[in-house]
């Protein structure tokens, strides 16, 4: 699996003004490798991870998952897009209220209308040592467990891709190091390709490549394996 990107813009107007918030980004990312995009805050990192990850369509470049293109895609298939292909870690968990450990798994295949995946919901959330906290809801998890809950939701549709927009803000530095280890291993053990996006640089050198967005632009800044 490969995501990449070539040439990629992205233009918000706000009336008669513009603003680039990317600028001529390219970034081939293969399967097993782990990539860290840091740079600081309103640089772009959101507005990258988010139109890699389809949420948002391009304003000029092209962008391939797994040799498909992507920003010509119709809405709905761009939403079935990221239900098979991508999975996505988000900073504050967004696990929904109401829905137990069990059930956030289960509403992404319901989403996909995949039943062959069932059994694997179980697996994972023992994967994740969750086993014990599948009837628990989001506030009765400690801020780690409802992070490993975030994970094991971003794995279950078995994606190619894992997009994780600043997984530790909310840990303090043992449980958000945890996290992105956790991350890591399933890219490079499950054969995925990953990108993060994050503030917080003393997890870097759990990643393959480090890179830095700023005005726009993406630079690679060193390669770590």
């Amino acid at each position: 699996m490969t995501l990449t990107m070539k040439r990629v813009s992205k233009i918000f107007k706000d009336g008669p003004n513009e603003f680039k918030a990317l600028n001529d980004v390219s970034l081939e990312v293969n399967s097993g490798e782990f990539v860290a995009v840091i740079g600081p805050s309103g640089s772009g990192k959101s507005t990258f991870l988010s139109t890699a990850g389809a949420l948002l369509s391009p304003t000029g470049g092209s962008i391939e998952i797994d040799g498909q293109h992507v920003a010509d895609l119709p809405d709905k298939q761009k939403t079935r897009l990221r239900l098979e292909k991508i999975g996505f870690v988000f900073q504050t968990a967004n696990l929904i209220p109401y829905l137990n450990v069990t059930d956030q798994l289960h509403v992404i295949n319901v989403m996909a209308k995949n039943k062959k995946r069932k059994g694997y919901e179980a697996d994972l959330l023992q994967h994740f040592g969750l086993e014990h906290r599948t009837g628990n809801f989001p506030n009765e998890l400690s801020g780690g467990e409802r992070q490993r809950v975030a994970i094991a939701r971003a794995l279950v549709n078995e994606p190619d891709l894992i997009l994780a927009d600043e997984p530790t803000a909310s840990l303090d530095s043992q449980r958000g190091r945890e996290v992105v280890e956790l991350i890591a291993a399933e890219i490079h053990e499950r054969g995925k390709a990953g990108i993060m996006v994050t503030h917080d640089e003393r997890v870097l050198d759990v990643c393959d490549r480090v890179l830095m967005i700023k005005d726009g632009q993406l630079v690679e800044t060193e390669t770590i394996r």
